[in-house]
């Protein structure tokens, strides 16, 4: 009747309380709203979504997560944002170069938070602590990169979950030449499919026409930056006013990261210079994305 497995069922009831059924001497009984309730679970699943953030969720939030992307211009339900977050797992697997646990404990809070609160308050910030531990010398430069690699890799692998290639809007994503740090503009495109959006994601240390010609050909409504280098060189500007120029006037221009602001006179009058993830999440409502 619902199409869920007898196993699966049973651990949604027992783990997250998805439905609790009536029983008598022949076993559980469902209701007809059991049913109902347990068919928008497995949509809402098979989209994306966690089973631990659904259900938690009212019959009516779930009718409105299987609209079509595009048909709501907010939120369903605004969770309140974790107040604290307990990582030790998470810094402990790093400590002791365990990359099993590592996945294992960023698979136990994505299950357990949005999209972008997992990005903005546990990815992002455990990337920054580990690169000033290793310039200050408790961490090795070793770890730095286990923890970037593991998140690109789940960043990557969210991306493809969440893919929607017929999505009516589009977005591309790259960082011009000379800025190799991707994960930031990574999280970003991973939010962008999240919300229901189409993503094109061409990755670090791409040359101004590359970038403009792959918009055209992608057929994307937005191209979103990452300027994650703050430094200001002649060769850097030359190429973000070769992107002002020739970007298309019907394409819009987004830019984020610590690069952003400082190039803001370039990138201000034709696009918009975001100052973080919430930001940035605005504008995805905008254009029809929805909130996990």
């Amino acid at each position: 009747m619902t199409g869920i497995g007898i196993d699966t069922l049973r651990a949604w009831e027992r783990r997250h309380g998805a439905v609790t059924p009536v029983r008598d001497e022949r076993g559980r009984m469902y209701t007809d709203a059991d049913v109902a309730r347990l068919r928008l679970l497995r949509h809402a699943v098979e989209q994306g979504h966690s089973i631990g953030r659904l259900a938690g969720l009212t019959d009516t939030d779930l009718h409105r997560l299987a609209e079509p992307a595009g048909t709501i211009a907010a939120p369903v339900t605004d969770p309140v944002r974790p107040a604290s977050l307990d990582t030790g797992a998470l810094s402990a697997a790093l400590d002791t170069y365990d990359t099993a646990g590592l996945d294992q404990e960023i698979a136990r809070l994505a299950a357990v938070l949005r999209p972008l609160d997992l990005l903005r308050d546990v990815l992002m910030p455990a990337l920054v602590q580990v690169g000033d531990d290793w310039r200050r010398g408790p961490a090795g430069i070793a770890q730095e990169h286990l923890m970037s690699s593991t998140v690109r890799h789940i960043l990557g692998s969210f991306l493809r979950l969440y893919a929607q290639p017929d999505a009516r809007v589009r977005l591309l994503f790259a960082t011009p030449s000379g800025d190799r740090h991707e994960i930031g503009t990574l999280g970003a495109a991973m939010l962008a499919a999240s919300s229901g959006l189409g993503v094109a994601y061409l990755g670090p240390d791409l040359p101004a026409r590359e970038i403009v010609e792959s918009v055209q050909l992608a057929g994307a409504q937005v191209l979103v930056l990452g300027l994650t280098t703050a430094s200001a060189g002649k060769a850097r500007e030359r190429e973000l006013r070769a992107i002002v120029r020739d970007l298309p006037r019907d394409v819009e221009l987004w830019a984020g990261g610590r690069g952003a602001e400082r190039h803001a006179g370039i990138i201000g009058p034709r696009g918009l210079v975001l100052p973080g993830y919430d930001a940035y999440q605005q504008e995805l409502v905008r254009l029809g994305g929805r909130v996990r």
